[in-house]
């Protein structure tokens, strides 16, 4: 485990690559754009924030739970698609790493310094994955999945087989397997969204599927950290503008409308980062995705108030708090589908208490 200096090294590290590389690039960061999104990608291999998924037996990056939370929340400030490719492929290495993956010397070798992406679903523990593995003469891939494919090199898919759900690990140039990347006014474009369509694509590996729940409750709190930097992101925004905009004879702050907009997004901030952090700091307990839940209604909530804040600016991409809404509204449609896990945190919690 890192020091406490060790982990301010780092927390000032990253918002000095923010302000010198994302922030320099932020309007071409709204778009899929390979040669851009490699070179970030190769300074945070050179920070170790890439392995920040890997224990520190494995060379892992052993920061605590503050300090991780602190890292992803100043990447989802900076760049939400950014961040959110990490995490997706800092826990694709995690699962890789657990003891139960059996993983070769080979295929480590060979998936070292790769980037990786994870299919499916983030923080489910009981997942219905959309593609299906067979068994029949090897072990084959078929189905199709909208993905966001986040620029990788290897795939770990959540895949249904007659004996439950499997983790296929798979080369996104494999022979059967194909993107088509789809456009789209969602948010978080720095990602290729579109379709991953398998035909009897050749797989590399098979792995248990994780039942600890241990990577999903890392995930849950990495995912709210991000939602949380972008409400801090948010929230700062719509104060800075509003101490320097006039309305009706004075500056827009004075306006109680205004402030009831954007007092409340530093108040959801503040809950939210308890939250993540107390399932950062967890080593047991179910993963139940509660941290993204609630940051991720928090987040479009802000968006939306944030928006308002700006009065017809707000959805001008210059101020970019309407980006923040879009992929808020995104990381919800794919990762965290606050209503349904709403209602199933409902039904267990009532089950308990029924004994």
């Amino acid at each position: 485990m890192a020091s406490s200096e060790e982990e301010a090294i780092v927390r000032d590290t990253i918002r000095a690559f923010r302000g010198k590389e994302i922030e320099a690039s932020w309007e071409r960061l709204d778009r899929p754009d390979a040669v851009l999104f490699g070179s970030l990608w190769a300074t945070l291999d050179e920070l170790g924030v890439l392995a920040l998924g890997l224990p520190d037996s494995d060379g892992g990056l052993g920061l605590g739970p503050q300090a991780r939370f602190e890292v992803f929340s100043e990447l989802g400030a900076g760049s939400p698609a950014l961040a959110l490719a990490v995490l997706l492929h800092s826990s694709a290495l995690s699962l890789l790493h657990e003891p139960a993956a059996g993983l070769s010397a080979e295929l480590i070798e060979r998936i070292e310094g790769r980037r990786l992406t994870l299919v499916g679903p983030l923080l489910s523990t009981t997942p219905s994955a959309a593609l299906e593995l067979h068994s029949n003469g090897g072990r084959l891939l078929h189905g199709h999945q909208r993905i966001a494919q986040a620029h990788a090199d290897f795939l770990l898919i959540a895949a249904s087989t007659p004996d439950g759900p499997k983790l296929a690990l798979v080369a996104a140039d494999a022979e059967g397997l194909e993107f088509l990347p789809v456009p789209s006014s969602h948010g978080l474009r720095g990602l290729p969204f579109g379709a991953l369509h398998a035909e009897a694509a050749a797989v590399e590996h098979v792995l248990p599927w994780p039942e600890s729940g241990s990577v999903q409750r890392q995930a849950d709190g990495l995912l709210a950290a991000i939602l949380c930097g972008m409400m801090g992101e948010m929230a700062q925004r719509s104060a800075a503008y509003a101490i320097e905009r006039y309305q009706g004879g004075k500056l827009i702050h004075e306006h109680d409308a205004v402030r009831q907009l954007i007092g409340p997004m530093w108040l959801a901030q503040r809950a939210a980062r308890a939250l993540a952090l107390e399932v950062l700091q967890s080593e047991a307990g179910p993963a139940d995705a509660v941290a993204s839940t609630f940051a991720v209604e928090q987040a479009r909530r802000s968006g939306l108030d944030s928006v308002q804040s700006f009065g017809g600016y707000g959805y001008m991409e210059d101020y970019r708090v309407e980006r923040y809404l879009r992929d808020a509204h995104t990381i919800d449609n794919f990762w965290v589908q606050a209503a349904r896990r709403q209602r199933e945190l409902a039904e267990r919690r009532f089950s308990e208490m029924l004994g």
